[in-house]
């Protein structure tokens, strides 16, 4: 069985699960049905508050079970209000709404006044201002079930609860299997559409490469033909390689030309022609000539102390003649 067959089975199996319940409710139901109508006194606010704050502070109080009501609540709620006025009537496992439906019955059942629900839970009655013991036809009403009908009752009720929760879950999932079954196909029709295109791709590129060999081909005669351009260009090199060297000849015969002159002249010559030509020219001045000598003189022996001293910088030169002024001023 696939998933979707197995929820459909499940959602058969528990639609047909909740028909029993349905039906089975109905017989645990009472065949009698009571025809009193419920008459509740009229309460001022003030009797109204006073009642509430009582039924709040009271600790008498009557617990509903999973059984719902039955014939032991009312008699119990009967037995209360022999003593006392106000009474707690504390409902379990009921949801609000059904709560609210509970008390319109207990009033109905008991004749007594709903004060308030208080805590969504719990429920005060008042019994009246002219209460007074009913008879135990009244006290125990056939109209109730008996505590063995009202527990089969109440487990038919939380089973129908349960399968009224698990209806739509089930229906929830296999509407999800359905949307995912869609989904496949859908995907399925892609993927044909996709393969049709790749067998176009494949034929378009039977074609682009039948169209490669043949520019393959025009290529393989192009470089054929640029081969022999090739061949040709290198005799034209060959040919210009050859003039270029008989002119290279030519200038290198030129060139020793010049170098033969350059070794048969002497080389002192060119060092001679580098210093200057002094023209003897006779002097004016007899007296100026011989002022000029004496300055030559003495230039020539200032430059013989100079060349005997080490080599000194411009400031220790400086020290050094300091020192000797000093020398000659203490003579």
């Amino acid at each position: 069985m696939t998933a979707e067959e197995k929820i459909l089975f499940n959602l058969r199996k528990a639609q047909k699960k909740e028909e029993r319940l349905v039906e089975a409710l109905k017989k645990t139901e009472p065949k009698e049905t009571s025809e009193t109508t419920h008459d509740p006194e009229i309460l001022t606010p003030e009797e109204h508050f006073f009642f509430l704050k009582m039924g709040l502070k009271c600790k008498n109080y009557v617990p509903i079970g999973r059984r719902g009501i039955y014939q032991g609540v009312i008699l119990n709620m009967h037995l209360h209000w022999k003593k006392h006025q106000t009474l707690q009537v504390v409902v379990k496992t009921f949801s609000p709404e059904e709560v609210k439906e509970i008390a319109a019955e207990l009033a109905r059942l008991t004749g007594g006044i709903v004060i308030d629900i208080h805590e969504e839970n719990t429920i005060i009655m008042y019994r009246g201002k002219n209460y007074s013991q009913p008879p135990t036809e009244i006290m125990s009403p056939r109209v109730t079930l008996s505590r063995k009908k009202a527990l089969d009752k109440s487990k038919y009720r939380d089973g129908l609860r349960a399968v009224r929760k698990y209806i739509p879950k089930l229906e929830q999932d296999l509407e999800l299997l359905q949307e995912q079954a869609k989904n496949m196909a859908e995907n399925k029709t892609d993927a044909g559409k996709e393969n049709e295109g790749t067998e176009i791709g494949s034929i378009d590129s039977g074609s682009c490469s039948n169209l490669q060999l043949k520019n393959s081909d025009k290529l393989k005669e192009i470089l054929d033909g640029n081969e022999q351009c090739s061949e040709d260009d290198s005799l034209m090199d060959t040919g210009l390689a050859s003039d270029s060297e008989d002119l290279s000849d030519i200038f290198e015969t030129e060139s020793d030309t010049e170098t033969l002159d350059q070794v048969q002249r002497p080389l002192y010559l060119d060092e001679f022609e580098k210093f200057p030509v002094e023209i003897d020219k006779e002097p004016e001045d007899f007296e100026d000539h011989l002022r000029q000598i004496s300055i030559d003189s003495k230039k020539e022996k200032e430059l013989e102390k100079n060349s005997d001293l080490p080599n000194f910088d411009e400031v220790d030169q400086i020290f050094l003649r300091a020192a000797s002024l000093l020398k000659k001023k203490r003579r």
